[in-house]
């Protein structure tokens, strides 16, 4: 007859050492003193990019700020909100040679500084893919688009590798249409699929050398960049009813993800993408079907 297990000689083992307890993880959840951020695609207050601003600089993130030249007064009004000594440099991934010079211009202003994280949330289509069937619209409108809202996280990684502080995270944003048909996206679903591919390739590049690559996946939220987009209030309200969360997300949800991503309490993910999104992405079959 098997021996019954000896309960009281497993009550007396020592237990393991907690490494964590709730005031140390509190303590060390957004511990970003002295890392350095290079965010990209800061054009308004209601920026997604603006709120990663607004949480990596609570956490004591230092900042470098790559804006467009002409949303450059609007950024300087919201540099002001900003930590003292956030720097600005121009940049169009759009205009050849534009990201060599952003990288310069960082160089020169701080000789030596290596960026702990990049933040990249570019994205743009011209007006006639969103106003026309996918089908007819023309190739160079759609390689403005892969060009601006894809291929260019591959340019800034590329001329920021010399540049990387050891473990770095590099964080970008995509969007659910990538993987799935939604209404009036058209050549931005190709857009993000391509981004996410990069996000791969780029993570299976960098992984050796301890660099991280992830995506957030954030629900639709209301930014200068939405507004463009035709029937998004429709969008809006059909996620609130549906997502199991029974609301929409907003910039600060994304922000706090992706301080997740850029602090060692995710030193362990990458080529990731990551939905903040209320849950809508796990529906099928939204629950107003009926209705």
């Amino acid at each position: 007859m098997a021996s019954r297990p000896d309960f009281e000689a497993q009550r007396s083992i020592t237990p393991l050492p907690v490494l964590l307890t709730v005031d140390t993880v509190s303590d060390s959840i957004m511990k970003l003193d002295g890392k350095k951020a290079l965010v990209f695609g800061v054009a308004s207050e209601d920026s997604i990019a603006y709120a990663i601003c607004q949480r990596l600089a609570q956490a004591g993130c230092s900042l470098i700020l790559g804006f467009q030249p002409r949303f450059r007064s609007r950024i300087q009004q919201l540099v002001a909100t900003l930590p003292e000594g956030t720097e600005l440099h121009p940049i169009d991934v759009n205009v050849e040679g534009s990201t060599a010079s952003f990288f310069e211009s960082w160089q020169a202003n701080s000789p030596g500084a290596k960026a702990d994280i990049i933040v990249h949330a570019i994205g743009f289509a011209p007006r006639e893919a969103f106003d026309r069937n996918l089908l007819f619209v023309d190739m160079e409108p759609m390689d403005v688009a892969l060009r601006i809202s894809a291929h260019s996280l591959q340019g800034i990684v590329r001329h920021a590798l010399p540049h990387l502080a050891p473990n770095s995270s590099t964080i970008t944003l995509t969007y659910a249409a990538s993987t799935r048909h939604v209404p009036s996206y058209g050549l931005m679903s190709v857009a993000k699929a391509a981004l996410e591919a990069w996000v791969r390739e780029i993570a299976a590049r960098l992984g050796p050398d301890g660099h991280r690559v992830n995506a957030i996946s954030a629900g639709p939220i209301r930014t200068l960049a939405a507004s463009g987009i035709p029937g998004f209030d429709g969008i809006l309200a059909h996620v609130e009813r549906n997502a199991p969360l029974r609301r929409n997300v907003d910039q600060m949800d994304v922000a706090g993800t992706a301080a997740w991503l850029a602090s060692p309490l995710s030193s362990g993910v990458t080529a990731q993408i990551i939905h903040v999104d209320a849950g809508y992405s796990s529906t099928m079959v939204p629950d107003d079907i009926s209705e």
